[in-house]
């Protein structure tokens, strides 16, 4: 299933906002239903005072008839001003709203066109409640102390949830109006947004297969900045893997185009010769060939899988013991060492002496460093490996009594394929490039040396105990 981010966000952004507006207007509602009720108090009470101050006591028994005619004639009056001039709106409040006054024996004097006639109130003052024919109603009560008269003057509770009832359904109607655009106007955002997606799709789209340099930065949000970061290093890790590709491919051609044309000729040689002891010393020459192409082919993919650039090289990074390792690597020489009656040997105070490092990279370094040292050993002679446990680094030192390497040639026998000349031993000149890799992926540090006899080659790797991993 395809998920779109524009729907996503356009789906959840109105859900959001619907889910925010409708607390919000319940919210307003609940408040202004306070706040209307507030008001309708005041001007209940307003009305009520300013009322009975206008009947007072210089009001007759003959004023207070007149008054009541002209109060039974407010509802026709009232009905013909409201078609006029409030056409859309129906006028019917007449009955929702309603006065009495009383003396003070309790005797109604006047009151509006269609009050009831029961009292309104328990003839206290202030607000109060009550219950008429199944209507609640908002009492006001005031008395005139002077004259005994006594005003209620009342509202129907509908007709106040009407006003925040007729708000609500005016504010709802505005939302509903404005949702569609609220919709469309994010849709719009949400696609300008994403058009720094497009243009990056756009520009990795339209690529050469062999282009990968990084993709331009200067105009990415930084939202998608981490994603086109990645991107860029699969780019880069894509580049060195070619890289690796066309170096294996060049230095398999280079190393193996002489031994391939050896193993033809002595083949070719084998034809012709009819003497057996000849054509077994020409297949035991082409079986040692075969050894070298084998032992070349494999170092050289070993050098390609390992590159110091590389930032994925070293993976599964474990506590390594070094005492472990050298034990089995040295065990896997012996037969090579035996040929040549080479004594080995491990010197390894500490046997939990580890540091951290990726397992294999490290036996293959120990493994060519001891390989190397047995090759170029003289017959009866001896190799020695000495692990030293230091408080801040680890010491793996090889040292064998052959012929060494000059001081001016140690920078260059980590150099890819040079040898020594005049060793007469088999190699690929690959050995110290691959143990230099390993070791610059571990920040390891490689010296080469002289034994304190002053006969061989001593190999020193230093190995930090604290640093960060490639």
């Amino acid at each position: 299933m395809l998920l779109s981010i524009r729907k996503f966000l356009l789906v959840n952004l109105l859900i959001s906002i619907v889910i925010t507006t409708s607390v919000t207007a319940i919210g307003n509602y609940i408040l202004d239903q306070k706040d209307i009720q507030y008001h309708l108090d005041s001007l209940l009470s307003q009305s009520g005072l300013a009322f009975i101050a206008l009947i007072g006591n210089k009001t007759s028994q003959k004023d207070l008839e007149n008054i009541q005619e002209e109060l039974d004639s407010v509802p026709e009056i009232g009905k013909n001003y409201y078609d006029n001039v409030y056409n859309p709106f129906n006028y019917n409040y007449e009955d929702k709203f309603q006065f009495q006054v009383w003396n003070k024996d309790h005797q109604l004097l006047i009151h509006s066109a269609n009050a009831p006639t029961e009292p309104l109130s328990a003839y206290k003052p202030g607000f109060s409640n009550k219950q008429i024919k199944k209507q609640s109603w908002r009492v006001f009560t005031a008395i005139d102390h002077d004259t005994g008269l006594i005003l209620d003057i009342a509202e129907r509770y509908d007709v106040r949830a009407e006003l925040g009832n007729r708000m609500a359904r005016d504010d709802l109607y505005i939302m509903l109006l404005v949702y569609p655009l609220l919709g469309l106007n994010i849709w719009l955002i949400i696609g300008k947004g994403l058009d720094s997606l497009r243009r990056v799709a756009d520009e990795v789209s339209h690529r050469e297969p062999h282009y990968l340099e990084p993709v331009d930065l200067t105009s990415v949000p930084i939202e998608i900045k981490p994603l086109v970061d990645e991107l860029n290093r699969l780019f880069l890790r894509l580049r060195q893997a070619l890289e690796r590709e066309k170096r294996f491919a060049a230095d398999a051609a280079h190393e193996l185009r002489t031994p391939l044309a050896a193993l033809k000729t002595q083949a070719q040689l084998a034809l012709k010769v009819t003497d057996q002891q000849q054509q077994q010393e020409i297949i035991q020459k082409l079986i040692s060939s075969v050894d070298r192409s084998a032992h070349v082919v494999q170092q050289l993919l070993t050098l390609s899988r390992i590159v110091p650039e590389e930032a994925q090289t070293l993976q599964d990074i474990t506590l390594v013991n070094l005492h472990k390792l050298a034990v089995e690597e040295i065990s896997m020489q012996v037969p090579a060492a035996m040929e040549k009656n080479i004594e080995l040997e491990l010197d390894c105070p500490d046997e939990s002496t580890s540091i951290e490092g990726n397992t294999t990279a490290l036996s293959i370094m120990l493994r060519n460093l001891v390989d190397n040292a047995i090759r170029y050993s003289t017959a009866n002679g001896f190799v020695k490996v000495k692990l030293e446990n230091l408080a801040n680094e680890v010491i793996m030192t090889v040292t064998d009594n052959g012929p060494g390497i000059p001081a001016e040639l140690r920078s260059r026998v980590f150099e890819r394929f040079y040898r020594v000349l005049g060793t007469k031993q088999s190699g690929s000149g690959l050995g110290l490039a691959i143990v230099q890799q390993i070791a610059l992926l571990h920040h390891a540090r490689v010296k080469l040396g002289t034994p304190d006899n002053g006969i061989g080659l001593q190999v020193t790797v230093s190995f930090p105990k604290k640093y960060k991993i490639i």
